[in-house]
C-alpha cells in the first residue's frame, strides 16, 4: 500500500507541477503581449515624430527661403532710397 501512496503522491505533484508550468507560461505569453504592444506603440510614436520632424524640417526650409528673400527685397529697396538720396542729392 505504501507503494500506491507513492505513485499518488507522485501524480499530485506532476499535477501541480503542470499548473504551475502552465500558469508561468501564461505569465510569460502575458508579458511579452504587454512587451509587444509597448514596443508597437513606441514605434507608431517614432513614426509620428518621423513624421512631423519631416513637416518642421519643410517649413524651416520655406521661412530661410522667404527670409532670404525678404532680405532681397530690403537690400533692393535700401540700394533704390540711396539712389534717390544721391540724386536728390546732386540736384541741391
Amino acid at each position: 500500500m505504501a507503494h500506491t501512496g507513492d505513485v499518488n503522491v507522485e501524480v499530485g505533484e506532476t499535477q501541480r507541477e503542470t499548473r504551475a508550468t502552465k500558469a508561468k507560461r501564461a505569465s510569460s505569453r502575458d508579458r511579452m503581449s504587454t512587451l509587444e504592444d509597448k514596443v508597437e506603440r513606441l514605434e507608431d510614436g517614432a513614426r509620428d515624430a518621423v513624421e512631423k520632424l519631416d513637416v518642421v524640417d519643410g517649413r524651416l526650409d520655406e521661412l530661410e527661403t522667404k527670409g532670404d528673400e525678404l532680405k532681397d527685397d530690403v537690400n533692393i529697396a535700401i540700394n533704390k532710397a540711396m539712389e534717390d538720396v544721391d540724386k536728390k542729392g546732386d540736384a541741391f
